[in-house]
């Protein structure tokens, strides 16, 4: 069983991750020749299913089996009619529906609430009869796949054609255009390259932050979606599509709503992000929505938010990455609420997968315990130093906080790295105060200002 776990999960990653995302645009740059193999690309779940001579299961890429679908039954007796003593397919589970694209987010309720509406259509080989199967013409493994699946009503071979690279355009708008499904799959006689072609996806996004590349000039956004208890999930930075007249506008705009946080977040220069007030819509195009990697399943930011205490973090859930995000404008006509700018605009595309716990509306806030300030200015710029000290209040709700932790940012515009940051957590609050006490001793030096303090202490007394 380890073993086709270990299989479903390197298919996954090494063979369907390694397809190369084009939009409809490339394809008379990308597809060329008189003989490419099209398929129509499935919004299901990816599978391996696996018979192993008695009985059929289906793997997720994560290593979920499932083995109680009554279809699963009628796969086995149809391999044994066959003789088959094993075989395992790449395949996608979807509604058994004809007439209308299956979506994803479907497929995940139609498992929990009603199995028989559910089928697999497999799109490769990986083993027959304990061999693993050599992969040659793609066009011969399709022909393979229709054999194995011809006396089957419950598993198929995905819709497939052999045409010209100037024939793909039309299947293009046939499949995608027209009839709504979710992309095409092309592959070549003698390349071996696999596309995805998928139409761009548009999204409204809140700007929750930006970073500048000069003093009157946005360099790149910080975005988030509204979660249903009006949470913030940070799911993107943008910086292509933004033409010079709009980093200035958006400066601007955005400079005067800039909030104080004990979130920080920094670009790949390690220069943080000036966090503002949620308060901007813009509209984002992005090739497509990743939720794993190489790595795993991808995760994003969650954040509360409020006036007085700016941005603070909660924890990181399973999320998206965007492949290749473009800015495209601002929409004024968009307000900052659980409609426009929902997460569900995500959920709709792909299933992210929820943990067993999750963060209510009411899971408690942090409480910041000390907070100090300090700046001085150097070669005609600002520099500062900032200590900070909080009580996560969710040490005996979720196992993965800690009790206390500690910040501390140090940022020089004049320095080749401008920002440096350390983050120390602790059980015990007389320990963290400690820590906070001896980063000021390090750091402190002679012509720091103090500008801004918080103490629990002093606030108490």
């Amino acid at each position: 069983m380890n073993q086709i776990i270990e299989q479903a999960e390197n298919y996954k990653k090494k063979v369907a991750g390694a397809y190369i995302s084009i939009t409809k645009d490339d394809i008379f740059s990308k597809i060329i020749g008189e003989k490419v193999y099209v398929t129509t690309k499935i919004d299901g779940e990816f599978n391996l299913l696996h018979f192993d001579g008695e009985k059929t299961i289906l793997v997720n890429a994560h290593g979920k089996i499932k083995d109680d679908f009554t279809f699963l039954s009628e796969i086995t007796t149809v391999l044994n009619q066959a003789n088959y003593t094993s075989l395992t397919l790449a395949c996608e589970l979807h509604l058994n529906i004809k007439d209308k694209r299956t979506r994803v987010f479907e497929v995940m309720s139609a498992i929990a609430n009603d199995k028989q509406s559910l089928r697999v259509s497999s799109f490769d080989i990986v083993e027959i009869n304990g061999e693993g199967y050599v992969h040659g013409n793609y066009e011969d493994t399709i022909a393979k796949i229709i054999e194995i699946s011809k006396d089957s009503k419950s598993l198929n071979c995905v819709d497939f054609k052999v045409v010209s690279a100037e024939q793909a355009i039309e299947i293009y708008e046939q499949k995608v255009t027209k009839e709504n499904q979710e992309g095409l799959v092309v592959r070549f006689e003698d390349i071996p390259i696999v596309y995805k072609i998928k139409p761009l996806h548009t999204l409204d996004l809140a700007v929750i932050g930006y970073t500048t590349d000069s003093e009157t000039s946005v360099r790149e956004l910080l975005l988030g979606l509204l979660d249903e208890n009006n949470n913030y999930v940070q799911v993107a930075r943008v910086g292509t599509g933004l033409s010079q007249e709009i980093k200035e506008k958006l400066y601007d705009t955005l400079s005067k709503t800039l909030v104080e946080s004990s979130y920080i977040e920094a670009d790949k220069r390690r220069v943080a992000f000036h966090l503002v007030k949620p308060s901007l819509v813009v509209e984002v195009s992005i090739n497509e929505l990743l939720t794993e990697n190489t790595k795993g399943l991808i995760k994003n930011t969650l954040l509360s938010y409020d006036d007085q205490d700016g941005y603070s973090f909660l924890r990181a859930i399973n999320g998206v990455s965007f492949l290749h995000p473009v800015f495209k404008r601002i929409r004024d006509d968009k307000k900052v609420d659980t409609h426009d700018v929902r997460h569900a605009q995500v959920t709709d595309i792909v299933y992210i997968e929820k943990p067993k716990t999750s963060i209510s509306g009411d899971f408690p806030k942090s409480k910041i315990i000390f907070r100090e300030v300090y700046t001085k200015t150097s070669k005609g710029k600002t520099n500062v130093l900032k200590f900070l000290a909080w009580k996560t209040n969710k040490a005996s709700i979720e196992k993965n906080y800690p009790a206390f932790v500690m910040n501390y940012t140090n940022f020089s515009p004049t320095r080749a790295e401008p920002l440096k940051k350390d983050v120390r957590v602790s059980s015990s609050e007389e320990q963290i105060l400690s820590l906070v006490n001896e980063f000021k001793e390090k750091n402190l030096k002679k012509g720091w200002k103090l500008v801004s303090e918080f103490n629990i202490e002093s606030k108490t007394n």
